[in-house]
């Protein structure tokens, strides 16, 4: 914010007006001083006191959380009584994109998720000889990543004992077949297998496996963010622990967040719609400078049952997220890891066996011993490359077992 000071017209008036007598004086025409006549007589009907009160701007925002995608509405409104001319502008951020609707209110869409202030208004005031500039930042924005449709395919092999919507081994009260038994006093005439009845010459009826609720929990590695603006390996953490964070509370399952960062942060598994939102707001804090060694040992047992699958989104790029799957394997905890990493680096333009080209052989080399390290400790490595959707990455996946 400014104080008042000469308008952009004073100063040309009085430019002008100088200019003209300066010009008289060093030549000596008398008749130059006319021409400063004119500006100074504009001056002179200007009115030349200052406003005693700076304008007062209010900015307000229809919400302060949305998803991406989504718009919001800005409304800025500007009191100064004495201004003879108010101009409102908005200058949007990179990561957000605005339209103006009517004159001081604006449709901001929000194309990247995270915190961050959508823009600037700048509000400049006229009064008389004087003039005003005012900018406000508006309040950061709460975006959280979209969550794209998923379907809870990722099942761990031993499911609790709670009703829910996955297909358990035991046999229950769910609707999947899962075999034909004897007849016995007690059960239902609506199971009653007619078919089998008839050709076996007895009474048979058909067994359903019971119905089970999963816990998962999501890993967002964020110790390393590369990749071109919107596609970080970050990024592509957030949109894949969204998407399966609302697939599987959908179902009533509980879901629970890690996120190694510069700040270990957890949230432990809990179903409803609620949770959702407290996992997006955790993934809002995901980006840290700051580089701490992600230890497990300090995560309370209640984040990670036994039992849980955990699924991490990570580029592999740091030796502290293997550590990381070490502790989780050691808890007999079934891990299915996503590389998020799309982007490799650029091929060397140098001739073959130059050092760059060397370089990226070795460094190729070592994340194929990473993977192969992750296979012998029974942790499958789905890729997630840039034309794919995340439900067909996990669509080969399967029922995933528990190895010691």
């Amino acid at each position: 914010m400014t104080g008042w000071r000469a308008s952009a017209r004073t100063r040309q008036l009085a430019t002008a007006a100088l200019v003209a007598l300066v010009a008289a004086i060093v030549t000596g025409h008398a008749g130059l001083v006319l021409l400063a006549a004119a500006p100074l007589a504009a001056l002179a009907v200007l009115p030349r006191a200052r406003p005693a009160e700076l304008p007062l701007v209010t900015v307000a925002v229809s919400g302060a959380r949305c998803f991406e995608g989504e718009d919001v509405t800005l409304t800025a409104t500007v009191s100064c009584p004495a201004a003879d001319k108010i101009d409102i502008r908005f200058v949007p951020a990179p990561t957000a994109a605005a339209a103006e609707t009517q004159p001081g209110q604006w449709r901001i869409n929000a194309t990247h998720w995270g915190r961050y202030s959508p823009g600037t208004v700048l509000v400049s005031c006229v009064a008389g000889a004087w003039q005003a500039a005012v900018a406000v930042e508006v309040e950061p924005l709460e975006v959280f990543p979209r969550a794209a449709r998923t379907r809870p395919r990722l099942v761990p092999a031993e499911l609790l004992r709670r009703i829910g919507e996955h297909t358990g081994r035991a046999v229950g009260d769910g609707v999947e077949f899962a075999g034909i038994r004897p007849y016995v006093p007690g059960d239902q005439l609506r199971d009653l297998n007619r078919a089998v009845s008839i050709r076996r010459q007895g009474r048979y009826v058909n067994q359903r496996a019971a119905s089970r609720a999963a816990d998962l929990v999501v890993v967002v590695d964020s110790l390393t963010e590369t990749g071109p603006p919107g596609e970080t390996t970050l990024d592509i953490a957030a949109h894949g622990a969204a998407a399966l964070a609302a697939a599987y509370l959908r179902v009533s399952d509980r879901v629970g967040i890690v996120v190694l960062g510069g700040v270990l942060r957890w949230l432990g598994p809990a179903p409803g719609d609620r949770q959702f939102y407290r996992i997006a707001e955790m993934m809002l804090r995901a980006r840290y400078d700051a580089y701490v060694d992600p230890d497990l040992t300090r995560i309370p047992r209640i984040v990670l049952p036994p039992g849980a699958l955990v699924v991490l989104f990570s580029p592999l790029a740091e030796t502290g997220v293997l550590t990381a799957i070490t502790d989780l394997r050691e808890r007999r905890l079934p891990v299915i890891v996503v590389d998020t990493l799309r982007y490799e680096p650029a091929p060397a333009r140098e001739a073959k066996h130059s050092p760059a080209d060397l370089a990226l052989r070795v460094w190729r080399l070592d994340r194929a011993a990473t993977r192969a390290r992750l296979a012998a400790m029974g942790v499958p490595v789905l890729h997630w490359g840039r034309d794919a959707e995340l439900d067909g990455v996990l669509a080969s996946s399967g029922r995933i077992a528990v190895r010691s």
